[in-house]
């Protein structure tokens, strides 16, 4: 009986891990930034300013860049086991920041940290 118990929590303990790697899947590619709300509305210049040519590029071995007009920068990043929190560790001396993912799947990802939601749609090749 015992020997039963340890193999479904093996299974269950694999299972979940397996779908914390989709969603790290899901996410390693390049993304174009294509809103930013705030809790504060933002002039609708300055909001174009910010979404003029921005992406987020995320890889499979965990490293991130980001570049126009969201800010330059780059680090390494990691999911929690779920595939809800995002974290990254900037290496341009930028703040680190955590985001919650409210939405990923192969066309559309949304974050937000602190009030501000950032949607994006994959790049297209």
């Amino acid at each position: 009986m015992n020997y039963l118990k340890s193999l479904f929590a093996s299974i269950l303990i694999c299972s979940l891990a397996a779908c914390g790697g989709d969603k790290k899947n899901e996410l390693a590619k390049t993304w174009l930034v294509s809103d930013i709300e705030t809790e504060t509305k933002l002039v609708d210049s300055v909001k174009s300013a910010m979404l003029l040519s921005s992406t987020m590029q995320f890889t499979e071995d965990g490293h991130y860049t980001s570049s126009g007009g969201i800010g330059a920068d780059q680090g390494t990043y990691t999911l929690d086991e779920k595939g809800e929190t995002l974290s990254t560790i900037s290496s341009a001396g930028r703040n680190s920041d955590v985001y919650i993912i409210e939405d990923l799947d192969k066309e559309k990802l949304v974050l937000n940290r602190n009030g501000t939601t950032i949607t994006c749609t994959v790049a297209k090749p």
